[in-house]
């Protein structure tokens, strides 16, 4: 899932919670790995989940993606 911040100067006060709920989505198996986006301001999230609706729910407890300044886009892949 591709994660675009909404609002470049909103994310800072969310960052030690941002940081918390990311530590524990990694620990419950759920993002197997995260990456800062390089081109604008956002996140790339290599997500594990049973369902599609899984993968949107799961994330959607990080602070910046509950109070809306990151977005996602949700692609599903399998492996090759």
């Amino acid at each position: 899932m591709t994660g675009t911040i909404t609002d470049p100067g909103g994310p800072a006060p969310h960052a030690e919670g941002e940081a918390r709920v990311l530590r524990e989505l990694k620990a419950d198996g759920v993002v197997l790995s995260a990456f800062r986006r390089d081109d604008r301001p956002g996140a790339f999230l290599i997500v594990q989940a049973d369902s599609p609706q899984d993968a949107q729910d799961r994330p959607g407890r990080l602070p910046c993606a509950a109070s809306g300044l990151l977005t996602f886009e949700y692609v599903e892949v399998s492996r090759l």
